[in-house]
């Protein structure tokens, strides 16, 4: 934590307790956390921000036409093969024919 050590910390305590008193270390150490809350709430936000800025000039690069030809046709083969998935699960059997062997109705 920061790098303080086990011994620092009791050192940085102690002082604290002497220096402030008991009466007044509960408020400050309050106080002292809600600024550390601030301080990470908004370095977050800024991290957000970097983050979206840079996923905006990634998107602006994606590429030229060709590329996004080439996806299109990407997503086109993926629609054909689906096609010829969907025709794979229709039957094969005429519904006029009957069971095999037999002739067919109808005529």
């Amino acid at each position: 934590m920061f790098g303080i050590g086990t011994w620092e910390l009791v050192v940085i305590l102690a002082l604290a307790l002497i220096l402030l008193g008991p009466a007044k270390l509960p408020q400050v150490a309050k106080s002292i956390g809600k600024g550390l809350a601030s301080l990470r709430k908004s370095a977050d936000e800024v991290k957000k921000e970097i983050d979206l800025e840079g996923m905006a000039a990634e998107i602006t690069d994606v590429g030229s036409d060709s590329e996004i030809a080439e996806l299109k046709q990407m997503v086109d083969v993926r629609g054909h093969v689906r096609k010829a998935l969907d025709d794979l699960d229709e039957p094969l059997v005429d519904d006029d024919a009957g069971p095999p062997g037999e002739e067919p109705k109808g005529g």
